[in-house]
């Protein structure tokens, strides 16, 4: 339900300071904390405005104008007449990070004159921020040659910005100034105790994206990707303007960048049905084989997540039956295009009717890598023919959010950023992305790749991220298997990609940051940390006062690649202290539903001859690291297993120090082959069944091989290889499980 309230009021000159041949009008926010001000001079007849927030300056003296043909705007101009609009309006989306969204304003309509010629300037002050846009009315074609706008931050201003790429795949840095460097937007920046994110929204097909140019005392000057100017016509609304103003929490939480789009185009939006969707594109194997992506689909399915994503490599003879495959399975499928094959309105109808009509669900538009006027009207036309053919949109290698996802809500996420599919990514990056580009729409990072290489973060971390980074088709990328043995496997199966309440609970942009989201009547928290651990004390006064709940958490264990699950039961009073390991973080489901809990039980596995342990060399987390036999000891976890059912009487034997499986060096099934740790694929190389042996020993068969699990040569020292060797009965082949722990 939409409604806007307006009151027009044409009233003149508010303030006149002669003195300074200045005129000045302002305009405040409902609560009336914010306040942006816009001045002309009226020797020169140029415009410019500064904002402040319960008294305090956020943005100094900045300036604005903009040059068309019908008219340079950015001086002569003189004063016409003012006109005041309140906004009051409510609304709603099928992915969302808020059930309801509230457009709250007050508007100032100022217009001037300059050679026969009317330029508006809209003004808008927001308790959280402030927004400004152009517009030249009357009709016809219409060129825009340049803008003079700006953000003039503090000169003591601080913050956090990446240079401009224009896939927006960039580091968001600290910066001690914005005196110098062509940035992308957002920028995040701070002085005092208020922070500021300065973003656009609402382009549509009419103009292009900006850049910030830095310059002298933090003033940072918009700048256009190309040199060509804009051609549209009137009447003209140029990009909304933005600065989300406020604490850390009301940047996180604030809506500016929607409230200021297009309402949504799309009458009916009953088909749009956010998820969550399994990928294979980083975890490997063969993308135009039909069966690498029927076993995704099964574990998508495993999983009980909506959508499987087929990237790149696809093909026509296969597809159709993939999605009845999946379908059968409840899960969706997403194709991946190159914006090439899509470029015309010809060829995406052509291609979008047919994916359709074979049960295709949504599609993956990749490398514009471009922020012209040219392709900001693609973006448009692709959103619009793929909802006319019931297809929900995913952007990759593409610009940032500009408020797309509420005019066509079937745009579910953009890239524009540098995600895990990249490999895997620092602690402090992925903490900066929460307070930059998370803060102004959904962002497909593709986070919990556990089985990333270079042990950046801890797993728990990973786990927390799907949490912190939002999508509204949130892709998890490593092997089902992966999913499958977490001990976080059921907090992945519950957790949503669409939320009704979003709120950071801690926060600063270099050391930590706890958020929590709501779906129904159920909480997830995510909390995590750069550089040196800490102790999350997480006070649960969100909840609804007078209800239990049971809080599951996923934290950090005995090393960076094992989590350790605890069960608690809490109500709203309750304060969660939650250890954080360096680079760690935490995963927390609160619920009053009744969630079992499935406790895994931790083994370490001794030889009955040498009376040693099935250890990882050198407590490696590597993939191919040997295993070998080695005296138990109990401070380390590289000669702890747990089991994880894999079903048909097989289990996978996942180590506790690595999270890496038991698994035959090469999936071979000759004799003597090495025992390695790999990641977790659910293979056959990588699956044990466990046979009594008697006397309270057993035998350790491979599912691929028949083979059993034996110390080389009946060796009885330490580091003596691991293979897989036929049975004998010898006590070399002979081990017995000892139960160390369990989790919870």
């Amino acid at each position: 339900m939409q409604s806007i309230r307006a009151v027009l009021l044409s009233i003149g000159l508010l303030a006149l300071m002669p003195a300074n041949a200045w005129a000045q009008w302002t305009v405040s926010s409902p609560n009336g904390a914010t306040q942006m001000s816009v001045s002309l001079n009226t020797s020169t007849g140029a415009l410019s405005y500064s904002v402040t927030q319960g008294g305090a300056v956020v943005l100094e003296n900045s300036a604005l104008g903009i040059s068309t043909s019908v008219g340079d705007f950015s001086s002569g101009l003189s004063f016409v007449s003012r006109s005041n609009t309140v906004i009051n309006e409510s609304y709603s989306l099928p992915a969302r990070k808020k059930a309801n969204y509230l457009n709250s304003a007050n508007e100032a309509v100022l217009r001037f004159s300059k050679g026969g010629q009317e330029l508006q300037l809209a003004v808008r002050a927001y308790d959280d921020g402030i927004a400004y846009r152009y517009r030249v009315p009357g009709s016809g074609a219409l060129f825009i040659y340049s803008e003079s706008s700006s953000f003039n931050l503090p000169d003591a201003a601080t913050g956090y910005a990446q240079p401009y790429v224009s896939n927006y795949e960039g580091y968001y840095t600290a910066r001690s100034t914005f005196s110098s460097g062509t940035l992308g937007m957002p920028v995040l920046a701070t002085a005092g105790n208020r922070w500021v994110l300065l973003a656009e929204s609402d382009i549509g097909g009419s103009y292009h994206t900006a850049q910030l140019t830095g310059g002298s005392g933090n003033h940072l000057r918009l700048a256009w990707p190309t040199t060509a100017s804009v051609s549209t016509s009137r009447q003209f609304n140029s990009p909304w303007r933005l600065a989300v103003i406020g604490s850390l929490a009301q940047i996180v939480e604030s809506s500016l960048v929607e409230n200021l789009s297009t309402p949504s185009q799309l009458a009916d939006t009953s088909w749009i049905r956010p998820g969550r969707s399994g990928w294979s594109w980083r975890a490997g194997g063969n993308q135009s084989d039909y069966n690498t992506h029927v076993s995704f689909v099964d574990s998508a399915s495993a999983m009980g997540w909506e959508y499987y994503l087929v990237d790149e490599g696809w093909q026509d003879s296969w597809v159709p039956s993939l999605v009845n495959y999946a379908n059968a399975k409840n899960v969706g499928i997403w194709l991946w295009v190159n914006d090439e094959d899509v470029k015309n309105e010809t060829q995406m109808r052509t291609l979008f009717s047919r994916w359709a009509g074979w049960g295709v669900r949504g599609v993956k538009v990749d490398f514009f890598d471009g922020d012209s006027q040219v392709t900001m009207q693609l973006y448009e036309k692709l959103a619009q023919v793929a909802a006319e053919n019931r297809l929900l949109v995913n952007f990759h290698g593409c610009t940032k959010p500009n408020g797309i996802g509420r005019k066509w809500p079937n745009v579910l996420t953009q890239e524009a950023v540098f995600g895990a599919e990249q490999g895997e990514l620092s602690a402090a990056h992925n903490l900066s992305l929460i307070f930059t580009r998370g803060a102004i729409g959904p962002m497909d990072y593709t986070p919990g790749a556990y089985s990333n290489s270079g042990g950046q973060t801890t797993w728990a971390h990973q786990t927390a991220l799907p949490v912190l980074l939002a999508s509204y088709i949130q892709h998890y990328s490593d092997h089902g298997a992966m999913y499958r043995n977490s001990i976080a496997r059921e907090f992945l199966r519950a957790l949503p990609s669409t939320w009704d309440d979003t709120r950071l609970l801690e926060g600063n942009p270099s050391q930590y940051a706890t958020l929590a989201r709501r779906r129904g009547n159920d909480w997830y928290v995510g909390t995590i940390a750069s550089g040196t651990g800490r102790t999350a004390a997480i006070p649960l006064s969100f909840l609804t006062a007078g209800t239990n709940y049971t809080a599951h958490i996923y934290m950090d264990g005995t090393s960076d690649n094992d989590i350790a699950y605890q069960v608690q039961q809490v109500t709203s009073t309750s304060v969660l202290s939650i250890p954080v390991r360096a680079n760690g973080g935490a995963a927390i489901r609160i619920t009053s539903q009744n969630v079992p809990v499935v406790p895994s039980a931790i083994y370490k596995i001794i030889n009955r001859q040498s009376g040693k342990a099935l250890a990882v060399y050198g407590a490696s987390r590597s993939d191919t690291a040997e295993v070998i036999q080695w005296a138990y000891v109990d401070s380390t976890t590289n000669d702890e297993w747990r089991m994880v059912d894999a079903g048909g009487g097989y289990y996978d034997l996942i180590n506790r120090n690595s999270g890496r499986s038991l698994d035959v060096n090469g999936a071979v099934t000759t004799a003597g082959a090495h025992l390695i740790q790999f990641t977790s694929r659910g293979s056959a190389n990588q699956q044990w069944q466990v046979v009594d042996a008697g006397g309270g020993y057993v035998r350790i068969v491979s599912r691929l091989s028949g083979m059993v699990v034996d110390v080389e040569d009946a060796a009885m020292t330490d580091g003596a290889n691991v293979i897989q060797w036929p049975w004998s009965g010898g006590a070399n082949q002979q081990w017995q499980l000892v139960q160390v722990g369990s989790v919870p």
